[in-house]
């Protein structure tokens, strides 16, 4: 009995070791794609501008600047007509600003973000950066579902998940490796349109995102920048000075410097 148990073990381990070479082996030929281990690994900053287009015609489109730094550090600016959200997260700090910058009398208002939004966004920050690697030091793990068909095509799925329940889930193609699609824990599912090489590592020129198998919007990339020098205080999350609020809850003068003068300058599209 003692021999077959023993026998038993060993053969959980032998299989357990075989699925982390397939996940190994699926991921890095996956990176491969992508670009060199040494062009990935040495991505440090990377700055995105483009636009988000709406599948409803009749909503707005939206202009995108998202400006991130190795291992967490986002600034992210969405503009919809004279109207700017910019989101800033630095290590475990996170704020949400939106501003009028076009209006006579332009005005801010600030909240910090919440835990959760915190935590998503540092995922989303850390992503950029791992080209499919599992998050070893916040400890996400992967597992291997199988092949199965999407969107046409015979993938590897492969589930990634964190300790505190958040999962994305990756499908590789077994032909040609390459990655075909994410889907979120929310059931949002991203697509990725074409390529654009920049400092030897292909980036999409296009990601659609779906729920449902419909179409939410698409979001065009249109300058890629990565490893160039990054304006000091981009990612600086803004002090409220409580003396100068106005009195209209949430609000902050421009004009009283509240933001402090630290905060970099939001640049309109008329002025890029």
């Amino acid at each position: 009995m003692k021999l077959l148990h023993l026998s038993f073990l060993m053969f959980a381990a032998l299989h357990l070791d075989a699925a982390e070479n397939r996940v190994t082996t699926i991921i890095e030929s996956a990176r491969a794609t992508v670009g060199t281990d040494s062009a990935l690994n040495n991505l440090v900053t990377v700055q995105m501008s483009g636009t988000i287009k709406p599948a409803e015609p009749e909503l707005p489109s939206a202009h995108i600047r998202l400006i991130a730094r190795k291992p967490c550090s986002q600034r992210l600016e969405v503009r919809v007509d004279n109207m700017i959200e910019t989101t800033l997260l630095k290590g475990k700090s996170g704020c949400i600003i939106q501003s009028k910058p076009d209006e006579t009398n332009p005005c801010s208002q600030l909240r910090m973000m919440t835990a959760e939004e915190i935590r998503r966004m540092a995922f989303n920050t850390r992503q950029l950066f791992n080209f499919y690697r599992e998050d070893f030091d916040n400890n996400e793990s992967v597992s291997y579902q199988g092949i199965e068909p999407r969107r046409g095509v015979r993938c590897h799925k492969l589930v990634y998940a964190y300790l505190d329940g958040l999962t994305t889930t990756r499908y590789f193609s077994v032909d040609n490796k390459k990655l075909v699609s994410i889907v979120t824990d929310k059931g949002v599912e991203s697509v990725e349109i074409g390529s654009q090489t920049v400092n030897g590592i292909k980036f999409p020129r296009q990601i659609e995102y779906y729920q449902a198998e419909k179409l939410l919007h698409t979001l065009v990339l249109e300058t890629i920048e990565v490893n160039k020098p990054l304006k000091v205080g981009v990612f600086t999350i803004p002090t409220i000075q409580k003396n100068k609020v106005d009195t209209q809850p949430g609000v902050i003068s421009r004009s009283s410097n509240t933001l402090g003068a630290s905060t970099p300058r939001v640049i309109s599209n008329s002025q890029k």
